[in-house]
């Protein structure tokens, strides 16, 4: 049952009804349309009947807040939305027009009715019923609402409307009885025909020729009343009736469960089906009667047919229910399809008053109900005796009155309306202890019946027997009840799952690793972050996908050989290589494991380009330390010979004054003696130990200071300079003589790379959201062959004829006690680009 607020807190029980089940089921296989909303407004439940109704599958809609859509084209709340929400205002500004109001039986729900013009396919009257469910401290966690069809409640409520009239003139002209009988079944919803004793049909109605698709116009005065359900020429029950032949109704309709009418004398009913009546296949319910003159012979026979074929459906679909069960549904439908005669042709239990207050008709289906016949009412002014001990007004007696007062005093507490349908009418539920012997509860119609004047001169009134409706209306507070325990618990597992989800995502949002999940096949089933989502290398993107789908075409080979080896058990850990969009390099460190239980793997991706670039400067720090050793016992067993060398030799040149080759001689040693001063000089700067006195400075100004020291290299060949300088750049700290000297050795390189007439580029960039500046000096040279490219950076290598091969050592060596880094990329014949970055302050 639903919980109210005010109810003490209960233990939390199983969320099982009384027979076991789970309320899941329950509503899943009642034949009523439910959905239950949580109270984030999203669907938790949509059982098979709001599927069937709608025409929108559970699988469509459970979780999502799309539970408006069946029902009205754009996005709007419905009466579960706004129970939620407590937003009861809303209630009357979204179902004011469609008598919004709250239940008498379950607390804080609420009901409706609204008409569709398309719902699952057909034009329907729904009534809603929407009810919030409570936790254990009186809040709303969910809502819960249900959908009934009551369209044909609001047909009969019509057909009463119309048959209002003809009533009105029965009973104040009581003349022209065949023809206002003939309008009554022209106009009736319940597909009718009547045939003459001749077999002639007489009378074809509207509602006949619209199931059928055969026009009155054309079957009425023949004898065809069998075409539109029979191939050949056959009689139906009407003529069976017309002729006396009982032994033809046994014949023709044995197997289509022929028998007599319970309620009217004489009267034949049986079901059939039909592959084509009117375009659609049908289960039909007919019901013929014999219509007799004053002498009691048959003169004629109508014959009504109603649809029942979803009714036939649903009782297909609850075969496994007990036979009992069955046997009342086919009673129903025979009571509801059961037309009493032409002047009582409504199955509605149904009386009339005159405005006397007596009563001038009083129906079988009424007499049926109550226990009282019409011989005994009729004439009286007892219409009270059924419901009531003692005598007071029913809501016929009241509307005849126009006492609207007396209506709100007898009928307030049974919630009296004004009909939505019927001008005039009033509509009002009640509860009977007995009636007719049964404890009921009753919806009454009542409606005028005016004369031309627009004067009252009758009042009609109907009784529906809604009993089942009210009991699965209490069953939902047990519903309510058993489903709340339901969420209640769900609730606690969500939560702890999302503890334990979040914990382990935080575990690998954390972690520098790259986590991959995959299968046996090699296709990805989980990847803890994107690889690089402006590329579109995202984990939803990728789940699903082979992995060789989405690494770089180069590697493709190596890695599928390394999962052949891991599919073999082998998990020996693996490094590879990988370029960056920007050009740069980077190494990972592959580790795979199976996970235990299944057949997929684990996968862990360690970026080691740090490591790596730690293990390459210790290398190298150990190779400078080397040459710091050679260069200190270059600097004393060479430089001092060397002096004394090119001293001589300048002594013997100005002595011997020599000419000819012997003075070529004479240069050529003193170049060598230079240039083996140069090699000391250079070793003595790379190896010696001093640091870098820094200053903010123009780094532009320094780049271009640098060149102008290269000028007579770059004008000897003729080198076009082109020179891109940030003006944004900041000033920058740094030691202005180390960093011309580097850059002055990368501007000779270039020129000695380059041809007569080359380019050389330089460019500043300052990216402040890094926190650099850049500086990239490129040429259109011969380029370096990438069997070089590892050792341009180790003293002494060199691919020039009478290179030092401390030049570059040099420039790696200032960058460094600069705190910055320097890249060179470079292919044969392709020229050469060299990137510096240095720190911003």
């Amino acid at each position: 049952m639903t919980v109210s607020r005010t109810d003490k807190k209960k233990p939390v029980r199983p969320a099982k009804n009384r027979t076991g089940l789970s309320i899941e089921s329950i509503l899943e296989g009642s034949p009523i349309p439910t959905f239950v909303i949580d109270r984030n407004h999203t669907i938790i439940l949509w059982n098979k009947a709001c599927a069937e109704l709608t025409g929108y599958p559970a699988r469509n809609m459970i979780g999502t807040g799309d539970h408006y859509r069946p029902l009205y084209p754009e996005r709007r709340p419905l009466i579960a939305d706004l129970i939620v929400d407590q937003d009861i205002d809303a209630l009357e500004r979204y179902y004011g027009g469609k008598q919004v109001r709250k239940s008498s039986v379950i607390e804080g729900a609420y009901e409706a009715t609204d008409y569709f013009e398309s719902l699952g396919g057909k034009p329907r009257h729904l009534y809603f019923l929407a009810a919030p469910v409570y936790d254990d401290e009186g809040e709303v966690i969910a809502a819960i609402e249900t959908l009934q069809d009551v369209t044909r409640e609001r047909e009969l409520a019509r057909y009463l409307e119309e048959n209002a009239e003809t009533l009105r003139r029965e009973l104040d002209e009581n003349i022209r009885l065949r023809k206002t009988i003939e309008g009554i079944i022209e106009g009736s919803p319940i597909p009718t025909f009547v045939i003459d004793r001749n077999h002639r049909i007489l009378l074809w109605n509207r509602a006949f020729t619209e199931m059928s698709g055969f026009e009155g116009h054309r079957m009425i005065g023949t004898k065809k009343q069998w075409m539109p359900f029979y191939p050949e020429k056959r009689p139906v029950i009407a003529d069976l009736i017309v002729d006396g032949d009982a032994a033809g109704l046994e014949a023709f309709y044995g197997k289509k469960k022929v028998q007599k009418s319970s309620v009217i004398e004489g009267a034949y009913e049986a079901t059939d089906f039909y592959e084509n009546i009117g375009g659609r296949n049908r289960h039909l319910y007919f019901l013929a009667a014999p219509i007799r003159n004053e002498k009691g012979e048959i003169i004629a026979a109508v014959e009504t047919l109603q649809d029942v074929t979803r009714e036939r459906e649903l009782e297909r679909s609850l075969k496994e229910q007990a036979d009992t069960l069955k046997r009342e549904l086919e009673a129903n439908i025979r009571l509801r399809k059961t037309i009493e005669g032409i002047s009582e042709g409504s199955p509605i239990p149904t009386f009339v008053i005159d405005r006397n207050h007596r009563i001038i008709l009083w129906n079988r289906a009424f007499t049926a109900m109550c226990g009282y016949p019409g011989e005994a009412m009729i004439g009286t002014d007892n219409q009270w005796m059924p419901f009531y001990r003692e005598k007071r007004p029913v809501i016929a007696d009241l509307i005849v009155d126009g006492d609207l007062e007396g209506l709100e005093k007898f009928y307030g507490k049974k919630k009296v309306q004004k009909s939505s349908v019927i001008e005039g009418a009033y509509e009002a539920t009640d509860y009977y202890e007995n009636l007719g012997g049964k404890r009921r509860h009753l919806y009454f119609l009542a409606a005028p019946i005016f004369d031309e004047k627009g004067e009252v001169i009758a009042a009609i009134e109907t009784l529906q027997d809604v009993t089942r409706e009210r009991e699965m209306e209490l069953s939902l507070k047990e519903y309510a009840e058993t489903m709340k325990n339901e969420l209640e618990e769900n609730i606690f597992l969500r939560k702890n799952m999302e503890e334990l989800f979040n914990f382990h995502q935080s575990v690998l949002d954390a972690s520098p690793d790259l986590i991959l999940v995959l299968d046996a096949d090699g296709t990805l089933r989980y990847m803890s972050r994107d690889i690089d989502p402006e590329r579109g290398l995202t984990a939803e993107k990728l789940k699903g996908k082979h992995f060789s789908e989405f690494v770089a075409p180069e590697r493709k080979e190596f890695l599928e050989e390394r999962w052949a080896e891991i599919r073999r058990g082998v998990f020996t850990p693996f490094e590879i290589e990988v370029a960056e969009r920007d050009g740069t390099r980077r190494n990972l460190l592959l580790t795979a494991r199976p996970i235990k239980g299944t057949d997929r793997l684990l996968v862990l991706q360690r970026d080691i380009t740090e490591f790596k670039e730690l293990e390459s400067r210790f290398y190298e720090s150990q190779k400078l330390a080397a040459v710091g050793q050679l260069s200190a016992g270059i600097a004393h067993e060479v430089r001092n010979p060397l002096s004394s060398i090119k001293m001589s030799l300048q002594i013997l040149e100005k002595r011997m004054n020599p000419e000819g080759n012997d003075l070529k001689r004479f240069h050529i040693a003193r170049k060598e003696v230079e240039h083996l001063e140069k090699l000391v000089s250079d070793i003595l700067v790379f190896a010696r130990p001093t640091e870098p006195d820094m200053h903010l400075a123009d780094l532009n100004m320094c780049v271009e200071a640098s060149l102008a020291m290269a000028e007579r290299e770059v004008s000897d060949k003729k080198i076009q300079v082109r020179m891109e300088f940030d003006d944004r750049m900041p000033p920058v700290p740094f030691d202005s003589a180390m960093l011309q000297q580097a850059f002055l050795n990368l501007h000779l390189n270039a020129a000695d790379a380059m041809a007569e007439g080359g380019i050389l580029t330089i460019r500043t960039r300052c990216e402040a959201e890094k926190r650099r500046a850049v500086v990239e000096i490129a040429d259109n040279g011969g380029g370096i062959g990438e069997e070089s490219l590892p050792h341009l950076f180790n003293p002494f290598f060199t691919t020039k004829k009478y290179g030092t091969g401390l030049g570059l050592s040099q420039v790696k060596k200032i960058i460094d006690l600069h705190r910055g880094s320097i890249e060179i990329l470079s292919r044969k014949d392709e020229g050469t680009r060299v990137i510096i970055t240095l720190p911003l302050p």
